[in-house]
C-alpha cells in the first residue's frame, strides 16, 4: 500500500504542473478532530461528509490581511468575486450564495444581493477554518447546498498579550493587539485590529479603490454550577470606496459602509456537558452611496439593515456503541431596505432536527439524520442524509454518502420592488409564492492514512433543482422577476495525497469539476474545470520553508450574444518563511504568484503580493 501510494504521490507531483499546497493535508492536521460535520468532536477520516481544515498556523504563514487570501489555495474551493457585494467562495461548483457562513457554528448576517463578503472577517480573530462540502441542511438548514463554511474564533485564554503587524502589496496595513487573562474562575479576552487595503474587495486588478476595517472581538468563559458558559462579541466597522465606468464611458464613485455586530451565547448544562443551549444574534447594516463626482455628499444613500436573532437547544447522547444528536432551533430574521416592497419585512423560522451515528461493526458506521424546517413565508421543507463510514485493513478508510439541501428563498427573492433609475432602465420583482430551491447529493470518498502519509480519492454529484433566478416577464417594459425556473448539476472527482519524512512534507492535488445549466447546456459561469495544486514544506527547528504551486484552467465569466467570456489559464507560485524566535516572537516573510502570473481577462485582482510580518506574545 505504501508503495501505491508513493507511485500516486509521483504521478500528481510529476502532472505538466504542479498544484497548490492542501493546507488540509498534513497529516497530523488530518487526523484533528472537527465539530462542523457532526456537531459534536469527529476525527476528519470518521466524519460522514468531505471536510477540510485551516488551521491558525496557515493564516499567520501567509500573513493574510483577509481570509480569501489563503481560502483561494484550498483544494474544491474557489474564490467567487462580486462587484459592490465582495468576495465568497464556490464549493462543488456552487457559488457563495448557496454556501452557509458560520462563525462558531452560527449564521452571520451580512449577505449583499445573496453574498457574504469573507473579507468583512479578519483572520487575525480566527483559529481555524472548517470547509464542509455538500448539503449540510440536516445539522444547519437553509443555504447549505453546496456546503459550509464553520469560521471558528480564538478561545485560548491564557494570562498574556499578543502584538502584531502585517504590510504587503496593495497597500496591505494591519496591526492588531490582543490581551487575555482571568480572576474569580472568569476568564476572558479582547482583541482589537485595524486592516487597510489600497483595492475594495470583488474588484478587478487596477481598479481605482480601497478598504478599511476596524473589528475587535471580546469573549469571557467560566462555569455556572456543574456546566460551562461562554460568551463572544465580534464588532466589525468597514469602509470600502472603488470607481466604476459604464459603457459610455462615464464614472462613478462608489461608497460602501458596513457595521456588524455578532454576539452569541453558549451554556452547558450538568457535569456531562450533553446538554447544550445557544442564544444568538447578528446585526448588520449597509449603506451604499453612488456618487457622479469624487465626493460622497453628492451621491443618494441606499441602506440595507438586517437582524437575526435565534435559539437554539441541543442534547447530545449515546446508547451503547451508538451516538445521538437532537436540536430544535427558532429564529426571527428582519430586513429594512429600500428595494424590499413596504420598506420593511420580518419572519419567524423553526426547526427540529435528529441525527445518529450507529456502530453496526468494530470497521463500520453509518449516520442517519433529518431535519424538518417551517418558514412564516415560505413553507416547510424536508432534509434528511445518510452516510457509511468503512475502516479496512492496513489504515485505509471508504466513505459513502447522500443528503438533501435547500435555501430558502429571501426577502429580496419574496418582496423586491426596484427600478433602476441609472442608465439602462429595468425593472426588479420579487415573487410571493417562490418555493425553496433544493438539491440532492451523493458522495464517496476511499483514502489511507497512516505512518505520516496520506493518499485519498473523492466524488461527487449534485442534482439541483427550483433555482430562483431573475426571469423577463415583460420585454416592452424591461420587467424582471424572480422565478423557480433553474435546473443545474455539478460533478466533480478529487485525488491527491501527502507525505511526510523527516522536517520534509509534500503534497498534491488535482482536482476536476464539471458543471451544466440544463435550461441552455452551458457550463455554468464563474467554475474552473480544472486545478491542480502540489507543494513542500521543510521545517528545520523554529524554520518553516514553504513553496507551493495551482494551475487553473480558463474559467467562463459571462455570456452575451457575442458568446461567452473566459478568464484563461494561469499558474501560481508562491513562497513563503516563518521564523520563531526565542523571546516569543515570530517573523514572517513571502510572496504570493512569484512570477506575477495574471490570465487574460481577470475578474478580480491575482497579481504579485509581498507580504511581511511581525507578532510577539508575552505572557504574565
Amino acid at each position: 500500500m505504501r508503495a501505491a501510494l508513493l507511485v500516486g504521490l509521483s504521478v500528481l507531483v510529476a502532472s505538466p504542473v504542479i498544484a497548490q499546497q492542501d493546507t488540509t493535508r498534513v497529516p497530523v492536521a488530518v487526523e484533528d478532530l472537527v465539530v462542523t460535520v457532526e456537531r459534536a468532536p469527529t476525527r476528519a477520516s470518521d466524519a460522514s461528509a468531505p471536510v477540510r481544515t485551516v488551521t491558525r498556523a496557515e493564516l499567520e504563514r501567509r500573513a493574510a490581511g483577509d481570509l480569501t487570501t489563503v481560502l483561494r489555495d484550498v483544494p474544491g474551493v474557489q474564490i467567487d468575486p462580486v462587484i459592490s457585494s465582495g468576495a465568497g467562495i464556490t464549493l462543488q461548483g456552487l457559488g457563495s450564495d448557496r454556501v452557509l457562513v458560520l462563525l462558531d457554528g452560527a449564521p452571520v448576517s451580512g449577505r449583499i444581493g445573496g453574498e457574504f463578503d469573507l473579507t468583512r472577517i479578519s483572520p487575525s480573530q480566527i483559529e481555524r477554518i472548517e470547509i464542509v462540502e455538500g448539503p449540510q441542511s440536516t445539522l444547519y438548514g437553509s443555504s447549505a447546498i453546496g456546503g459550509v463554511v464553520n469560521l471558528l474564533t480564538r478561545r485560548d485564554l491564557a494570562h498574556g498579550a499578543e502584538l502584531s503587524t502585517q504590510i504587503g502589496s496593495g497597500g496591505q496595513r494591519d496591526a492588531r493587539a490582543r490581551v487575555s487573562g482571568g480572576a474569580a474562575g472568569v476568564n476572558g479576552s479582547l482583541d482589537v485590529g485595524r486592516r487597510s487595503a489600497d483595492l475594495a474587495p470583488g474588484r478587478a486588478a487596477g481598479a481605482p479603490g480601497s478598504a478599511d476595517r476596524w473589528d475587535a472581538m471580546a469573549r469571557a468563559s467560566g462555569r455556572i454550577g456543574s456546566g460551562t458558559i461562554d460568551a463572544r462579541v465580534l464588532g466589525i466597522q468597514e469602509e470600502q470606496q472603488y470607481v466604476t465606468t459604464s459603457r459610455s464611458g462615464a464614472t462613478t464613485s462608489n461608497f460602501n459602509d458596513n457595521w456588524q455586530l455578532d454576539g452569541l451565547v453558549s451554556t452547558t448544562l450538568g457535569a456531562s456537558g450533553r446538554t447544550e443551549l445557544r442564544l444568538h444574534g447578528s446585526y448588520y447594516d449597509h449603506r451604499f452611496t453612488p456618487s457622479s463626482s469624487t465626493a460622497r455628499e453628492d451621491g443618494v444613500e441606499e441602506w440595507d439593515r438586517q437582524r437575526t436573532a435565534d435559539v437554539e437547544a441541543l442534547r447530545r447522547g449515546a446508547f451503547g456503541a451508538h451516538r445521538w444528536l437532537a436540536g430544535a432551533k427558532v429564529e426571527r430574521e428582519w430586513l429594512t431596505s429600500d428595494r424590499v416592497e413596504g420598506g420593511s419585512r420580518g419572519a419567524w423560522t423553526g426547526a427540529a432536527y435528529a441525527t445518529a451515528d450507529w456502530a453496526l461493526a468494530p470497521w463500520l458506521r453509518a449516520t442517519t439524520g433529518a431535519r424538518l424546517t417551517s418558514g412564516e413565508v415560505w413553507g416547510t421543507d424536508v432534509a434528511p442524509r445518510v452516510g457509511i463510514v468503512a475502516r479496512g485493513p492496513a489504515a485505509t478508510y471508504l466513505k459513502l454518502g447522500g443528503a438533501r439541501g435547500f435555501r430558502a428563498p429571501s426577502f429580496k427573492e419574496l418582496f423586491t420592488n426596484f427600478t433602476n433609475t441609472r442608465g439602462a432602465s429595468y425593472t426588479v420583482l420579487g415573487d410571493a409564492d417562490l418555493q425553496p430551491e433544493y438539491s440532492w447529493n451523493a458522495s464517496a470518498e476511499i483514502g489511507r492514512t497512516a505512518g505520516g502519509s496520506e493518499v485519498y480519492a473523492r466524488a461527487f454529484r449534485n442534482w439541483l433543482r427550483n433555482f430562483i433566478e431573475t426571469g423577463l416577464v415583460d420585454p416592452s417594459q424591461s420587467i424582471f422577476q424572480y422565478q423557480n425556473v433553474a435546473r443545474a448539476r455539478t460533478a466533480g472527482l478529487e485525488v491527491g495525497g501527502s507525505v511526510t519524512r523527516g522536517i520534509v512534507t509534500a503534497r498534491a492535488s488535482h482536482a476536476y469539476l464539471d458543471t451544466e445549466d440544463e435550461s441552455t447546456g452551458e457550463p455554468l459561469l464563474g467554475r474552473a474545470a480544472h486545478m491542480t495544486r502540489g507543494g513542500m514544506t521543510v521545517q528545520p527547528g523554529p524554520l518553516s520553508v514553504t513553496g507551493e504551486v495551482v494551475h487553473t484552467t480558463s474559467t467562463p465569466l459571462s455570456r452575451g450574444q457575442a458568446g461567452t467570456t473566459y478568464q484563461g489559464a494561469y499558474t501560481r507560485m508562491n513562497l513563503s518563511a516563518g521564523l520563531h524566535l526565542t523571546n516569543g516572537a515570530r517573523v514572517t516573510l513571502g510572496v504570493d504568484n512569484l512570477t506575477d502570473s495574471e490570465p487574460e481577462g481577470a475578474a478580480t485582482e491575482l497579481g504579485r503580493r509581498w507580504f511581511g510580518g511581525l507578532s510577539w506574545a508575552f505572557a504574565w
